[in-house]
């Protein structure tokens, strides 16, 4: 074997090691997961779904009851998503269809300055300047649902529109050209022609915003409120999955049901984000296949 072959055989053994070592840790961290949630589902049960009652330090007779937090998760989610997928995809469209070069490196530079602002900086600044103003509005509480997707959309904004804009920008410019041929607008052909051309990167844009909104914690632990009660308006405050497991895992007794229970919280949001991503490769199939 001389020597370039050598280096060639070592430089693709290594490439196909780190290449399957991102599935391997994320085989590792599933299985820990699952390990550590097996008490909750077998001392708890279902009565994690179906008791909105979470009182797990209760001496005497403690409750686990994980209902009010799912339902909380879910909306500041939803909500956030309402927020923040349009304004994402109307700022992508923007830059790619009408803005010129400087609105672009300027537009550009603010969204790239934005997303390098921690999460903490946006949940104070939530916390100190708008959420006052929720008693200007007659809302009984200042930290709550909206408050927090607002933060949310703050925090996920630049991401999706960043990812959205690449999308547009990875489709073949003859497509548009095209259709700017036969007669379409500019609206027209980046709308329904870039826009579905692009529909897979849009899609993998959509799942990356909803696991990254879903999986912020920072935000929500500061200004959603922190209740465990089920939302009945946008002004309720909630408390969220990733809140309840960062504001308790700390303090948590390992290897308690309180600590199993926690984890049951963390394996939720992992099937949620693999249901999401395979929902999304199916739409992306049968796209593929129009």
């Amino acid at each position: 074997m001389n020597v370039r072959t050598l280096k060639y055989n070592t430089n693709t053994t290594l490439i196909n090691i780190i290449a399957f070592s991102g599935i391997v840790i994320l085989v590792i961290l599933t299985s820990f997961i699952i390990k550590e949630s097996i008490p909750a589902i077998t001392n708890v049960g279902a009565e994690m779904f179906t008791s909105v009652y979470w009182y797990p330090t209760n001496s005497y007779d403690p409750e686990f009851g994980i209902l009010a937090m799912l339902v909380g998760s879910l909306y500041i989610t939803g909500l956030t998503a309402l927020f923040v997928l349009p304004l994402g995809y109307i700022i992508a469209f923007f830059l790619f269809e009408y803005a010129n070069p400087r609105e672009v490196r300027v537009i550009k530079s603010a969204i790239d300055l934005l997303s390098g602002v921690p999460s903490v900086i946006i949940g104070a600044f939530m916390l100190v300047y708008v959420a006052p103003l929720s008693f200007k509005l007659n809302i009984y509480t200042p930290e709550n649902i909206l408050i927090a997707s607002l933060g949310l959309t703050i925090l996920s904004l630049p991401y999706t529109a960043s990812l959205m804009q690449e999308a547009m920008q990875s489709v073949d410019r003859s497509l548009k050209e095209g259709a700017l041929a036969l007669g379409a607008t500019r609206f027209t052909a980046g709308f329904k022609v870039v826009s579905r051309a692009a529909i897979s990167g849009i899609l993998n844009a959509i799942i990356l915003t909803v696991n990254r909104i879903i999986g912020e914690t920072m935000v929500v632990l500061m200004v959603a409120g922190g209740s465990a009660i089920i939302p009945r308006s946008l002004f309720d405050p909630a408390k969220t999955l990733t809140a309840t497991i960062a504001s308790e895992m700390g303090e948590v007794a390992t290897g308690s049901i309180h600590y199993s229970v926690l984890f049951f919280c963390g394996l939720i949001l992992l099937i949620f984000s693999f249901l999401l991503t395979i929902t999304a490769r199916v739409i992306i199939s049968k796209n593929k296949h129009v």
